[in-house]
């Protein structure tokens, strides 16, 4: 199982719909990019009910990737324990 299920400090991408996160979830895994789809969490408030959870070592190569892509990001937060932030 991956440490990013249980990780206290990573980032989120969100999208601005649900065919834009299950485009990235492809683009992600035929890359074979550790990655986790996740319901947006409550405390961000969005059009799409999807996310991606990602370490945050990681998230300028996937933004990067995913602008490469045409897949459309909505915002992008790094959560830890003192809070989220949008990036």
């Amino acid at each position: 199982m991956s440490s990013l299920f249980k990780a206290k400090d990573y980032c989120v991408f969100t999208f601005v719909s649900t065919a834009h996160a299950f485009k990235a979830e492809r683009v992600l895994k035929m890359e074979a990019l550790e990655h986790i789809m996740i319901p947006t969490p409550r405390e961000i408030s969005t059009s799409c009910g999807l996310s991606i959870k990602l370490f945050p070592q990681d998230r300028e190569r996937y933004q990067q990737l995913m602008a490469e892509k045409d897949v459309s990001l909505e915002r992008v937060y790094h959560i830890d324990p003192q809070g989220i932030r949008e990036l």
